[in-house]
């Protein structure tokens, strides 16, 4: 699941150790080494992706997974 792409996806944020970040709805506008950006409405929300539970195409994504540049979680592959 490293290889995944995130940039364009809609995801939901549907566990974290942040309570105000569950529930949070969006389109991944970047993604960065430690942190997703998403356009929630009129709004752009920053997520650390250490300790977040993301749904992403019906599936349950660990965001420890995803720790690291798009090129890089690739390159793991």
């Amino acid at each position: 699941m490293n290889h995944i792409i995130l940039l364009g996806k809609t995801v939901e944020v549907i566990q974290s150790s942040n309570r105000y970040e569950v529930g949070i709805k969006g389109i991944v506008i970047e993604d960065t080494k430690n942190t997703i950006k998403l356009r929630v409405e009129k709004e752009v929300k920053i997520l650390i992706k250490k300790n977040i539970i993301l749904m992403i195409n019906n599936k349950k994504v660990d965001g420890n997974l995803l720790i690291g540049k798009e090129e890089e979680r690739i390159k793991r592959m």
